[in-house]
């Protein structure tokens, strides 16, 4: 383990437990998610065994994990690791480790995602405790990203702006593919720069007015935009972008709705500082779109919170009167959606770094890139 991220690490538990002091709760058990990512850097997918990091106010924090996931849970920065075998009741260890700490919870908080396997029992366990959701908690803390958290989330849209240039730059040789062999493509290139996860939307055509269209085998032509949402993650923290391209010479009506996405997003960029409120980035974007004419047409919120998950709050909407603060890290992505036709959407991801400065995270191009 890094002995920088090792640091924040432990200042972020830090954080935790004074929330759980001022919460009244005894204990904290989080299982695998992106709440234990934040907390001590365990990334690997949960299973039916049930493995928790547990946090105590005055204590130091352990995990509890299956002997198989001895070697992953070694490389976080807890120390205090207690194993148990295939055949042994996990939950008489951890009440067990609980009464050893001299810890009888009258509240024990869990996080959103732990499943009914583990909650239940839990509640068994401990059939007079309270049992909170302490995610909601946690969510205030995550928020505001630290350095480490920022430069993660820096090198992971750089290597996003690679991968599509990547594929991009192959020009009329995606003409006859389909969408899913763009979308595999993007993959690989995505995957041999180290980025994991990896999700996309491929829209071709009429599809791209589908804003959560699922990627299939509709062929990119001659005459026809493409959709590429995508994203993935970097050292645990993702990236999300999207571009919208053109086969062949656009017409008139979609280079105006396109120059409208793009002033929408530009729009919502510049309101994205320090002081305003989310909302305001929300009505900035929208304002653009809507004095064109086609505000039934931008049909969802222009934002999300990025981080450990790609998406995450608060969002960049309408009545979000959250603050924009240093350590936020949102999506901007207006849209325009014309059924039967074609949807055009224009993603950027904005850091607010730490000396308060508005930080565009993508260099990939957003102007019009029509691929002849």
């Amino acid at each position: 383990m890094d002995i920088l991220l090792d640091k924040y690490f432990m200042m972020r538990i830090d954080n935790a437990k004074q929330l759980m002091v001022q919460e009244c709760i005894d204990c904290l058990i989080i299982t695998p998610s992106s709440d234990m990512k934040y907390l001590c850097g365990y990334a690997v997918k949960g299973d039916e065994r049930f493995l928790a990091l547990v946090l105590i106010p005055d204590k130091e924090p352990f995990i509890i994990a299956n002997s198989l996931y001895e070697m992953q849970v070694l490389e976080t920065p807890i120390r205090d690791v207690v194993l148990w075998n295939d055949g042994d009741d996990p939950f008489k260890c951890l009440q067990n480790e609980l009464l050893m700490h001299h810890v009888s919870p009258s509240i024990i908080a869990i996080n959103s995602a732990m499943p009914a396997l583990f909650s239940l029992p839990l509640g068994e366990l401990y059939p007079s405790s309270q049992l909170r959701d302490f995610s909601p908690l946690l969510q205030k803390l995550r928020m505001y990203k630290d350095r480490a958290e920022m430069d993660a989330m820096i090198a992971a849209t750089a290597k996003a702006d690679i991968a599509l240039n990547n594929c991009i730059i192959k020009g009329k040789q995606w003409l006859g593919k389909t969408e899913s062999e763009f979308l595999a493509q993007l993959n690989i290139e995505m995957t041999k720069l180290g980025v994991r996860d990896v999700g996309a939307i491929v829209a071709v055509g009429a599809n791209s007015a589908i804003p959560h269209y699922c990627t299939g085998d509709t062929c990119i032509e001659n005459g026809q935009c493409l959709l590429v949402d995508f994203g993935g993650t970097f050292m645990n923290y993702n990236t999300d972008m999207t571009r919208t391209f053109y086969f062949g010479t656009p017409d008139k009506k979609f280079v105006e709705i396109y120059n409208i996405v793009l002033e929408a997003c530009l729009a919502g960029e510049a309101a994205a500082k320090i002081g305003n409120k989310l909302e305001d980035v929300d009505f900035a974007a929208r304002n653009v779109i809507k004095n064109a004419g086609y505000e039934k047409y931008f049909i969802h919120r222009t934002g999300h919170g990025i981080g450990i998950d790609c998406h995450e709050g608060p969002s960049v909407q309408h009545g979000e009167k959250t603050v924009i603060s240093s350590g936020m890290a949102f999506s901007c992505e207006p849209g325009i959606y014309l059924p039967g036709e074609f949807g055009i959407r224009i993603e950027e991801q904005i850091l607010i770094e730490e000396d308060g400065t508005t930080h565009v995270l993508h260099s990939f191009p957003k102007h019009l890139i029509s691929i002849n």
